[in-house]
């Protein structure tokens, strides 16, 4: 919070420092009057003189943000459509009744801004103590802000990513000269809707908004706890966002270096249809329909190098970090050189001139309307799948020409409709890259520990004897965190000799990075793990067991296929055993089981089409 030291009219001794930032400021001009919003009259004061303006007022009360906007739009409604004419008088009566409605003390009135109240000019020594600073941060803020909705505190951070250094006052007075220009908007982040209901302007949260008292504020506020995993949002913090067009690219015309392994036939067709579908006005939305190992994003490659030569904003989003990383390495090693940006939880690689980003999908609520192309890998995973928070979002971040791509081995029902009725584009990659087919899961009915660590049943036993005669790495899948760490724990008490090999991992588990890559490199040998591992990471020679399969909510049809797509994905090991293992075989499980089988009698098919076309090679 910014503590303004302004001189204004009926202040005895001159100074007075005021916590609640933000002033009304009235623009007087011949055609009419003009209401800003201001966090120091002296920034605006400078730039009135600047603009030829010689009649400045300013309410000598400050309020919070979100009021101060509530009474900025009265009036500006009594400059445009009152009947008698606007006057301060009328304008002040209406500031007065407005805020003691909403609980504030006492009246304010007009002060006219004049040069006397600025014997020292506060921008001109801002600016002298930014200099350069300032002159960079006057440079950087049209190419970091374009696209995006940031805090104060956010920006700052994206600014000394870029090797910019500044104070709130410096950032505030440059981002208050852009405002002025109108290039940039600033919001409250909790503010009020047009019938004075709070709601977050960063994630549109409305019912679950709260009043709580927070360390870093003096009096209680409002909070948004939906987007709280982004950082804590209040009515007393601000977010901004670049309010005219984005810049212009202009397009190289050159695309950028692409690295790709052989592509099989099936994925050179992917590309071919995912490539008209880019280049053809319709449909605006495209399912990629891949198996499970496939090789889907390689598939899309080629569509992001032509947009990328096109100049198009591009944006790849999948919905965890883990999955992440993974991708960052794969674009570094098929698009070598390129720069990119790529953001998700704890880490931050920004480039203002990058046109491609890989992001997690809650990131998309610090985006505005800007991308030409957005791409979401696994999109029916969690977070993303049911989540009208983060799905409103991906709408939004998609510029009104742009388009839209879903790829995902397990699309829900609706989709799958929407393909049918011509609603949306469909591109199937029924086969993996190295042609075998999906390894179809055993359905075991045995009994198991009602407290997941009662005893060890059997069928684990056989399961982890035959990974070590076997050199094999394992998955076991439990369906809650406590379940995962108490089974981990008995495995390493039943097998002494095995447990510096065995480990348990979760998303609240701080050690889950070093532990996924002890695994990969072979130092672990089997992980007890929840959902967490179901998709997006690859391991070789993998085979994996799901105990409790039976436990619906969590293990879906969806999710028991996407866990048996872990297994049998390299070319070199394309085999590998799958144990769904509950008390009771349920039809979510049989349902997983067939519509496996099904995919492979498909992959089957396309491949005696393929051997049967007349224009194979």
């Amino acid at each position: 919070m910014l503590f303004v030291t302004t001189r204004l009219g009926g202040t005895k001794g001159g100074f007075l420092m005021l916590p609640a930032p933000y002033y009304l400021v009235l623009f007087q001009q011949e055609t009419g009057w003009e209401v800003i919003l201001s966090p120091d009259p002296a920034l605006d004061w400078q730039w009135s003189v600047n603009q030829g303006y010689d009649r400045v007022w300013v309410w000598d009360r400050p309020f919070p943000l979100w009021l101060a906007e509530r009474m900025q739009e009265k009036l500006r409604l009594l400059t445009v459509k009152g009947k008698a004419g606007f006057s301060r008088h009328r304008g002040g009566r209406v500031l007065n009744k407005t805020a003691r409605r909403h609980g504030e003390v006492g009246e304010g009135t007009w002060q006219r801004l004049t040069v006397e109240m600025f014997p020292c000019s506060l921008p001109a020594a801002a600016a002298a103590q930014a200099g350069e600073s300032s002159c960079r941060l006057q440079a950087l803020l049209p190419k970091l802000l374009p696209g995006r909705s940031l805090t104060l505190s956010e920006l700052r951070r994206v600014l000394e990513r870029a090797g910019v250094r500044s104070t709130d006052y410096q950032l505030t007075g440059v981002l208050q000269q852009l405002i002025l220009e109108g290039k940039v908007q600033r919001l409250a982040a909790v503010g009020l809707d047009k019938l004075g209901r709070f709601y977050c302007r960063r994630c549109g949260e409305q019912e679950q908004i709260y009043v709580e008292r927070l360390s870093s504020a003096p009096q209680p506020c409002r909070v948004c706890p939906s987007c709280r995993e982004l950082g804590t949002l209040t009515d007393g913090i601000t977010l901004y966002r670049w309010r005219v067009e984005l810049p212009r690219i202009k397009p190289s015309g050159v695309p950028p270096p692409l690295a790709l392994p052989a592509l099989t036939i099936w994925q050179e067709q992917a590309v071919r249809e995912s490539l008209e579908f880019w280049r053809q006005p319709e449909p605006r939305t495209l399912l990629v329909w891949a198996v499970c190992g496939a090789g889907k994003t390689e598939v899309v490659f080629p569509l992001i190098r032509d947009a990328l030569a096109a100049g198009k904003r591009d944006l790849l989003a999948v919905p965890r970090r883990e999955i992440v990383r993974e991708l960052g390495e794969r674009i570094k090693r098929c698009f070598p050189g390129l720069t990119f940006t790529i953001l998700y939880g704890g880490h931050k690689e920004e480039f203002p001139a990058a046109l491609l980003t890989v992001t997690t999908t809650h990131q998309l609520l610090r985006f505005t309307s800007c991308f030409d192309l957005v791409i979401v890998d696994e999109a029916d995973a969690f977070p993303l799948y049911g989540n009208p928070m983060l799905n409103a979002a991906l709408e939004r971040v998609i510029l009104p020409t742009g388009k839209k791509i879903y790829m995902t081995a397990t699309p829900d029902p609706s989709w799958q409709r929407r393909a049918r009725r011509g609603e949306i584009g469909v591109v199937k990659i029924p086969l993996r890259y190295h042609g075998r087919p999906l390894p179809v899961p055993t359905l075991i009915r045995t009994a198991l520990p009602a407290k997941k660590a009662e005893f060890i049943p059997p069928v684990v036993k056989e399961f982890i004897f035959r990974l070590r005669t076997q050199e094999r790495k394992g998955l076991i899948f439990l369906p809650t965190v406590q379940g995962v760490e108490a089974f981990a724990r008995s495995l390493q008490q039943e097998l002494p000799n095995q447990a510096d090999q065995i480990d348990y991992i979760h998303a609240r588990d701080p050690l889950r990075e070093e532990k996924v890559k002890r695994f990969s490199t072979g130092q672990l040998h089997l992980l007890v793990t929840t959902t967490l591992l179901e998709r997006g990471l690859n391991f070789d020679r993998l085979d994996l067991l799901v105990l409790y399969a039976d436990q619906e909510r969590i293990f879906s049809v969806e999710t028991l296929i996407q866990i048996a797509g872990r297994v049998g994905r390299s070319a070199a090991d394309p085999g590998g055993v799958v144990y769904f293992v509950a008390e009771s075989i349920t039809g979510t499980m049989k349902t997983a089981h067939q519509e496996i089988v099904r995919m492979n009698k498909e992959g089957n098919s396309f491949i005696k089409k393929k051997a049967t076309s007349p224009d194979r090679e």
